[in-house]
C-alpha cells in the first residue's frame, strides 16, 4: 500500500516513531555533550591541582575557563579577612583601572556585599539592571553585558574570594553553565586552598628551622655585642622585616640602639627616658603592633620620613625584668604587612633573648670578678710567701743571738765570773726569763709556719703514753700551785700518725692555759676517749672562764682575752692560734665551750687508726 493509502492512525503512529527516534537522538547527544563537559571539568582539575604554587595556578585557571565557559574578561578576587581588603592577583581583558575600582569599591557598600553570598550570582543584562547602577559607567567603559560572580570557598567552609566572569554580548541564565562554574570555582577554591596551605606549612616549617638557629645562636654566642646584632638582624629575616632595632636599657634611664638594615643616615643616639613607642614597651613590659605606625600619637617623625609603615615592639624581658625592647618596621615599600604570628614570634624570641642577655652579663660579671679574685689570691700568696720567707728569716736570725745571750746570762746568774749582790743577780734572772719568752715566741712562730706549710712528720704516736707523760711532766707544777690534775682515758685507744714534737706543743699549750687561768684549789681533767677511730682529748679547767662574746676569736693570732685581773702569767697570744694550726694540719678540729666563773672545756678531735695487734684485741 503506497503512502497516499495510507490511514490516518498509522500516520500518526509513524509520526510517534519518528518523536520518538528524534527524542533519543537529542538525548544522545546530550549525552555525548555531558561527557565532552566531564572530561573537560576532569582535566581542568588535573590540571589545576597539580600546580604547586600561586603564579603557575593562575595560567590554569584562564585555559579552564575559557575552555569551559568562553567568557571574554575573567578576574579572580582574593579576600584576606586579617586586613578586610580585596586584592586581584590575576585577571584578563580588563584594564587596570576598572580593577582598582573593584579594590575599592569592595571597602564600600553595596559592591562589598556581593562577596559574601555563598552561591553564583548571574546578571544577563548588567549595563541595564538597576542592581548594578552605580557601577554602570565602568561597565560601558569596558563594554560587558553579562556578568557570573562564583564564590571561592576556602578551606574553613567560609568565603574567601569570587571567580568573575564577564560577556560581551548578552547571555541567558543557563543551568549547566551556572553548574559548570560554580564546579570550576570549587576547583580553583580548592588549589588555591592546597598551595596556601602547602606554602604555609614550608614556611612554618622554614620558621622553625630558623628559630631553632636563632635559639642555638643565643646559647652559642658568649660575646654580648655580638649576641645583640645577630638576634636582631636573624628576628628581621624570620618576620620578613625591612629593618629592626634592638634597644638595651642602661642604668634605666638610657636606651643604647644594635640597628639592622636601618636606613642610610638615620641618627641612631641613646634615647633618655620617657618619649618613644620603644620605651612604652618597656615600661609596660607588653607588646604593640601598628599597622599605621605614621598616625601614632608616639610615632616619630625621623622614622615616617624614612617611610615606616608597619611596626611591632617586643618587650627583651628576663622574668619579670625587661632589659630592653626588640622593634621591627616596614617600610612603604614593603608588599608584607605583620600579623598575629608575627607578633608572637618576636615576644617568644625577646623573652629568650632577655634571658640569653642576663646569663651574658652575669657571666661577665662572674668572670670579672673571678678575676680580681684570682689577683687578690696569687696577691695573698705572694704576701704569705714573703710572710714566711721573713718569718724563717728572722727565726733563724734570732736564735742564736738569744742562745748567746741566754748562756751568758745563765753564765753570770752561776756566778762562774765572780760573785754577783742581789740586784744583779736579779737582773741576770730576768734576763734569762725574757731570753727565755723570745726564744718560745721564736718557737711557736716555726712551728705555725710548718702547720700552714704542712711541713710535719708522720710518726706513729701512741695516745695514752703521749697523756701519761703530760701528767708526769705537771704534776709538780700542779702541786706547788694547789691544783688537781687528773686523768680520765679509755684504753685501748686509737694511736696518731703525726709530728709528736708539734702535738706535744699543743698540749703543752693547752695544759699551761688551764694553769694561768685556774686558781688555787681549782682542777684541771684531761680525758682521752675514742669515737670510732677517731681520737677525742678533752681538756677541762674549773678557772674563771672566757666571755661568751670573746670564744669566736680566741683562735685568732696575737689575740687575747681582755679582763684577765687574776691572770698569773702574760703570753704573745699566738699559743691558741699555733693549737688550731697544728690540729687542722693533722686534718683534726678544735672546739672550746666556757662559762665565766665556772671553767673551760677544749675538744681536740683527730683522725687516728687502731695498731694491728690492738685491732684483734677483745674488747
Amino acid at each position: 500500500m503506497d503512502d497516499h493509502n495510507k490511514t490516518k492512525d498509522e500516520l500518526i503512529h509513524e509520526l510517534q516513531q519518528l518523536r520518538s527516534r528524534l527524542n533519543a537522538l537529542d538525548q544522545i547527544s546530550n549525552a555525548s555533550c555531558d561527557i565532552q563537559q566531564l572530561t573537560a571539568l576532569t582535566k581542568a582539575a588535573e590540571s589545576l591541582l597539580g600546580v604547586h604554587d600561586l603564579p603557575s595556578l593562575w595560567p590554569q585557571v584562564e585555559t579552564a575557563v575559557k575552555t569551559l565557559l568562553q567568557p571574554d574578561h575573567m578576574a579572580l578576587y582574593l579576600y584576606d579577612r586579617e586586613t578586610d581588603s580585596l586584592s586581584c592577583p590575576y585577571a584578563f581583558g580588563l584594564s587596570a583601572e576598572y580593577v582598582s575600582f573593584i579594590n575599592r569599591m569592595f571597602r564600600d557598600t553595596p559592591g562589598k556585599n556581593l562577596l559574601f553570598h555563598l552561591t553564583p550570582i548571574w546578571a544577563e543584562d548588567v549595563q541595564n539592571d538597576d542592581a548594578f547602577t552605580h557601577m554602570h559607567p565602568h561597565i560601558h567603559a569596558e563594554g560587558y553585558r553579562s556578568l557570573a560572580i562564583f564564590p571561592l570557598i576556602n578551606n574553613q567552609g567560609e568565603l574567601g574570594g569570587g571567580l568573575a566572569l564577564y560577556w560581551d554580548e548578552i547571555r541567558p541564565l543557563d543551568a549547566h553553565a551556572l553548574n559548570t562554574g560554580f564546579t570550576l570555582a570549587h576547583m580553583i577554591a580548592l588549589a588555591i586552598n592546597t598551595i596556601t596551605l602547602f606554602s604555609q606549612t614550608s614556611e612554618s616549617l622554614l620558621r622553625e628551622k630558623q628559630l631553632g638557629e636563632i635559639t642555638r645562636t643565643l646559647n652559642a654566642t658568649r660575646d654580648l655585642p655580638t649576641l645583640l646584632g645577630t638576634i636582631i638582624k636573624m628576628v628581621a629575616e624570620l618576620v620578613h622585616a625591612d629593618a629592626g632595632l634592638l634597644g638595651l636599657v642602661i642604668d634605666r634611664e638610657i636606651m643604647t640602639f644594635y640597628p639592622h638594615n636601618i636606613p642610610h643616615g638615620m641618627n641612631l643616639r641613646p634615647a633618655p627616658r620617657p618619649r618613644g613607642l620603644a620605651w612604652q614597651v618597656v615600661d609596660s613590659c607588653e607588646p604593640i603592633m601598628l599597622d599605621d605606625y605614621p598616625v601614632h600619637p608616639e610615632s616619630m617623625q625621623k622614622w615616617i620620613d624614612a617611610g615606616v609603615t608597619h611596626f611591632i615592639g617586643a618587650p627583651v624581658r628576663a622574668g619579670d625584668n625587661c632589659l630592653g625592647v626588640l622593634t621591627l618596621f616596614n617600610l612603604g615599600r614593603s608588599p608584607h604587612h605583620f600579623n598575629q604570628r608575627d607578633m608572637d614570634l618576636v615576644v617568644s624570641i625577646g623573652r629568650q633573648a632577655g634571658i640569653a642577655i642576663q646569663n651574658l652579663r652575669l657571666l661577665s660579671e662572674t668572670q670579672q670578678r673571678a678575676a680580681a679574685l684570682a689577683a687578690s689570691l696569687n696577691r695573698q700568696a705572694e704576701l704569705d710567701m714573703m710572710k714566711n720567707n721573713f718569718t724563717q728569716s728572722v727565726s733563724h736570725e734570732l736564735r742564736s743571738p738569744l742562745g748567746i745571750i741566754y748562756g751568758h746570762a745563765e753564765l753570770l746568774a752561776s756566778e762562774s765570773l765572780g760573785p754577783l749582790n742581789d740586784e744583779q743577780r736579779q737582773s741576770s734572772e730576768i734576763i734569762m726569763r725574757r731570753v727565755m719568752m723570745l726564744t718560745n715566741l721564736v718557737d711557736d712562730l716555726t712551728a705555725l709556719l710548718a702547720a700552714e706549710t704542712q711541713e710535719l712528720r708522720r710518726e706513729e704516736i701512741d695516745t695514752t703514753m703521749l697523756v701519761y707523760s703530760l701528767l708526769a711532766d705537771y704534776r709538780m707544777r700542779a702541786d706547788d700551785l694547789g691544783i688537781r690534775l687528773e686523768a680520765e682515758i679509755e684504753e685501748p685507744m686509737p694511736w696518731i700518725r703525726g709530728d709528736s714534737t708539734h702535738l706535744r706543743r699543743v698540749f703543752d699549750n693547752l695544759v699551761s692555759n688551764a694553769f694561768k687561768f685556774t686558781p688555787s684549789g681549782g682542777s684541771i681533767i684531761l680525758r682521752l676517749k675514742s669515737l670510732g677511730d677517731d681520737v677525742i682529748i678533752e681538756v677541762a679547767d674549773s678557772g674563771e672562764g672566757i666571755p661568751e662574746n670573746q670564744l669566736g676569736r680566741i683562735f685568732e693570732r696575737f689575740y687575747q682575752v681582755e679582763g684577765g685581773s687574776k691572770r698569773r702569767h702574760k703570753g704573745t697570744g699566738l699559743g691558741l692560734a699555733l693549737v688550731k694550726e697544728i690540729v687542722e694540719a693533722h686534718r683534726g678540729t678544735v672546739a672550746v665551750a666556757s662559762q665565766v666563773g665556772q671553767g673551760t672545756t677544749f675538744t681536740l678531735t683527730i683522725p687516728g687508726y687502731r695498731p694491728a695487734n690492738q685491732a684483734d684485741a677483745p674488747e
